[in-house]
């Protein structure tokens, strides 16, 4: 091992020679999913979009009220933008992230936040191993100011002190699942595998682990198909992904409220890179894509312009293909390389019966980020079943009452909306009772 920490330091060393400026050791050590965020002209962090300031010794971010690119996206996404044009462009030595004012954090926005300082704690080492770090003025990102006790314990769970430094509280009304990132680019086709196995049992674990503390349990037919199709959603995470590359965190709290006993539960899984629709809109050269997929879909959007279904800024083709790519028998895979296409929707399904009951409450939510589109699941429209072509079933849910892919979807649940999000994001809020159905 010392050996091998021993090559590791002297070929970044001698990378290290090579480089002569900032601007090299950022094309030299810029972690792939930053250099994305950064390097994507779509992408809202794209690197000739962000303000450049006059440099300072410290500067200081006030995160929102509501951090959140749910409920407050363009603020959030403001917030985000400054803290990585302070990084690219070396503006302060150090950077603070100040919660005076913050009552809210959700789970996606604050992975986000996490993934954009991961890397650039990454960046930093390797330039230190390189000893190249004279080019880099940031020494130091903190947070202070963090009194709301629904920030700390989320903090301090599963976000950045735990991540960064390792300080991690443990509380025992909360289950954390810790931020999991998965690099396929690093591993072999069979480290891969495993590593998925590993990741599906841990978060088929996990959910078991929740559900217990409100009294419930998954029958083994029911725990082996949400196993199943938490595999398959994790593959489509890395496969759908252009960087191959996919996050995954939980965070569980178990709570007593006017007599009542219950669970929120949260997960997310995220990847950066190409959305949903630009998978298939404008494919990578020499990667194939499912051209029969592609085919239906390019019909469906002549027979929404035809009917004049289309509405600028909110529902466009965009929006539609992602709709359409969530549907059982959808992949951009092409069949003779898989015969998967039911991960996102049967997720979306199965995860959200594990409520316990059918009935629409206030908290629980799926949300999918994906580009300029935004899908909202709070069991209003079910998962059908129909037959294709072939006659074979496929589950659909069109979010509208016709049940139609064809009709128009209900803008409260499927639209546009103007904060370009660089990849695909899903999001799972549960409210879990104790007095639902066990098994279900």
């Amino acid at each position: 091992m010392k050996n091998y920490f021993h090559k590791a330091f002297k070929e970044y060393k001698l990378i290290g020679k090579g480089v002569h400026s900032y601007e090299e050791a950022l094309s030299m050590f810029l972690p792939k999913n930053l250099a994305y965020l950064t390097g994507e002209e779509k992408s809202p962090f794209y690197i000739k979009k962000l303000e450049k300031k006059s440099k300072k010794k410290v500067g200081i971010f006030i995160i929102p009220k509501h951090f959140s690119m749910i409920e407050n996206s363009k603020e959030s996404m403001n917030v985000l933008r400054s803290i990585v044009a302070a990084f690219m462009f070396q503006t302060y030595e150090e950077l603070w992230l100040d919660y005076k004012n913050c009552v809210t954090v959700d789970l996606p926005t604050q992975v986000f936040l996490d993934s954009i300082l991961l890397d650039i704690d990454e960046f930093i080492k390797s330039c230190k191993k390189a000893n190249i770090y004279k080019y880099v003025r940031l020494s130091s990102v903190g947070g202070k100011n963090i009194d709301n006790q629904n920030v700390v314990r989320l903090l301090y769970s599963v976000g950045s002190p735990v991540e960064l430094i390792n300080k991690q509280v443990a509380y025992k009304d909360i289950i954390p699942y810790r931020l999991r990132r998965f690099d396929k680019d690093k591993l072999s086709i069979n480290s891969a595998l495993v590593q998925k196995e590993i990741d599906t049992t841990t978060l088929l674990d996990y959910v078991n682990s929740c559900l217990s503390r409100v009294k419930k349990n998954l029958s083994r037919e029911t725990s082996m198909d949400l196993g199943y199709v938490i595999g398959e959603t994790l593959i489509n995470a890395e496969e759908h992904s252009s960087l191959k590359y996919r996050y995954l965190i939980g965070y569980f709290e178990e709570c007593n409220q006017d007599g009542k006993h219950f669970g929120l539960l949260n997960l997310v899984i995220m990847n950066f890179g190409q959305t949903i629709y630009e998978k298939f809109k404008y494919p990578i050269e020499n990667i194939p894509i499912n051209t029969e997929c592609l085919s239906k879909m390019k019909k469906l959007s002549d027979q929404f312009k035809s009917h004049s279904l289309f509405r600028k800024d909110k529902f466009t083709e965009e929006t539609l293909w992602t709709l359409y790519s969530l549907q059982g028998g959808v992949s951009c895979i092409p069949r003779e390389i898989s015969q998967r296409g039911n991960g996102t929707i049967q997720f979306i399904n199965s995860f959200f019966k594990l409520k316990g009951d059918e009935n629409v409450d206030n908290i629980s939510r799926m949300f999918l980020l994906s580009g300029n589109t935004r899908i909202d699941f709070d069991g209003t429209y079910k998962l059908v079943d129909v037959k294709d072509e072939n006659g074979s079933p496929r589950g659909i849910i069109s979010f509208n009452q016709t049940g139609k892919l064809t009709d128009a979807p209900d803008e409260k649940y499927v639209r546009n909306v103007p904060d370009y999000f660089p990849g695909t994001i899903i999001f799972a809020k549960l409210l879990i009772n104790d007095d639902d159905l066990s098994n279900e």
